[in-house]
């Protein structure tokens, strides 16, 4: 069960953006492909440098805590923190202007 720890916390980061993306009121529905263009913007020099990290042996993720598939040799769950987390942090910055303007 310990395998699906970083997996299970990516999802449940991810999990309000998916209930909510859909909601027409929200920002984020109509500037979707621009949200998702500013994380891949933000994730590529993070990724480029949690790589170059890992390989020269300053940090290293724990095979019991995930899944054991690599990219890039980084966990398939690193990989998505740098999209999930954007994405909830936008989602988080919309729905809070959306309601302060209620």
């Amino acid at each position: 069960m310990a395998h699906y720890t970083y997996s299970l916390l990516m999802l449940l980061t991810l999990l309000p953006f998916l209930l909510k993306y859909r909601d027409a009121n929200l920002p984020l529905r109509r500037n979707l492909r621009q949200a998702f263009l500013a994380t891949g913007i933000v994730a590529l020099p993070f990724l480029v440098w949690d790589v170059l990290v890992t390989a020269a042996g300053h940090w290293r993720f724990s095979p019991e805590y995930t899944l054991g598939v690599d990219i890039i040799n980084l966990p398939v769950e690193e990989v998505s923190f740098f999209i999930v987390v954007p994405l909830a942090a936008i989602l988080v910055w919309d729905t809070t202007g959306y309601f302060l303007k209620r």
